[in-house]
């Protein structure tokens, strides 16, 4: 009989593969409706990458099986595929060029008493802090490769799977969202600027790309040079929260963990020129997310145990993966 942790891992496995099929097939779909084509130079930026997971799966996984590796491997060509998907995924989502929904979040944002102008006032006041903030920001990306393998060495392959089927559900549901409710971002509500006009070197820079998507005229992808164009929710948000969820069983680095990636939500709406009911909704996707990832293993987890040398069973103690 298969332990219940090693079905939980089999469950998971199947269930992002799945995921990753169902978002390669929702981005041929979105570049043939919207026109959109890749480069097909910057494809190579991804031959390295995959070439190295793709050895390291295939040795582990056969001449010298190690499940521990294989399984890294393994998610780590996971969230590389669905990152890339998911981003790809985004452009097609704004050349739908539904209409923009700027107003609308703004006005929720006003409807809740939140003062932005005093919380980026704030902040500007205290540069150290800013500062700091500025460095969490960036390190959402960093942390996708950091992340598992904290996991790989503190032995926590069933979270990384838990993990990388969390992020790839939430970043699909994200970008679904933003098929029907895509927004610029507050850049020029934060400059002072009216919508169009032109934008000082180094502010805005996904906006251009979003204007041109939403325009109609051909486009061409690069994969070395993808941008993040999500707005609502907010991506960052969900990232910080399943980094935080994801290693909060490794004692080495629970504390780290949660105040880089508090500093990466409080940042969020100025550096990442987000909504606050960007970070609100983007709470609520992180923990369905977190949800799903979870139940998606829970019945695994009630699996008995092999009987013991007594031929007696014994209750499954291991957790979901």
């Amino acid at each position: 009989m298969e332990r219940p942790h090693a079905a939980a891992r089999s469950t998971c496995a199947r269930a992002i593969w799945l995921l990753i099929a169902v978002m390669a097939a929702f981005t041929v779909a979105g570049c043939a409706l919207t026109g959109l084509r890749v480069a097909p130079a910057s494809l190579t930026v991804l031959i390295v990458p995959f070439a190295v997971l793709g050895v390291t799966w295939w040795l582990y996984s056969t001449v010298r099986p190690d499940a521990r590796v294989r399984g890294m491997a393994e998610g780590f060509v996971q969230i590389l595929l669905v990152l890339i998907f998911g981003t790809m995924m985004s452009y097609a989502a704004m050349a739908m060029s539904f209409p923009l929904v700027d107003d609308e979040l703004l006005a929720i944002d006003q409807a809740l008493g939140i003062d932005r102008r005093l919380y980026l006032d704030f902040f500007a006041g205290h540069r150290l802090l800013h500062n700091a903030l500025v460095l969490a920001y960036f390190t959402l990306m960093p942390q996708f490769v950091v992340v598992p393998v904290v996991l790989f060495f503190a032995n926590q392959m069933q979270r990384l799977q838990q993990f990388t089927f969390a992020a790839g559900l939430s970043l699909f549901a994200t970008v679904l969202i933003s098929i029907v409710m895509p927004a610029l971002s507050t850049t020029y509500l934060d400059l002072g600027l009216p919508v169009g006009a032109p934008l000082p070197e180094g502010f805005g820079v996904h906006i251009p790309i979003v204007e041109q998507l939403r325009s109609g005229a051909p486009f061409l992808m690069r994969l070395d040079t993808l941008e993040g164009l999500l707005t609502f929710p907010s991506f960052h948000t969900i990232g910080a929260l399943l980094f935080i969820w994801a290693t909060w069983r490794v004692p080495a680095v629970r504390w780290l963990s949660l105040t880089l990636n508090a500093g990466l939500i409080l940042a969020t709406p100025i550096v990442g020129t987000h909504y606050f009911i960007d970070v609100a909704a983007g709470i609520v996707v992180a923990f369905l997310a977190v949800y799903a990832a979870i139940r998606l293993s829970a019945p695994a987890a009630t699996l008995p145990r092999p009987a013991a040398a007594t031929g007696s069973t014994a209750p499954a103690q291991s957790g979901p993966c």
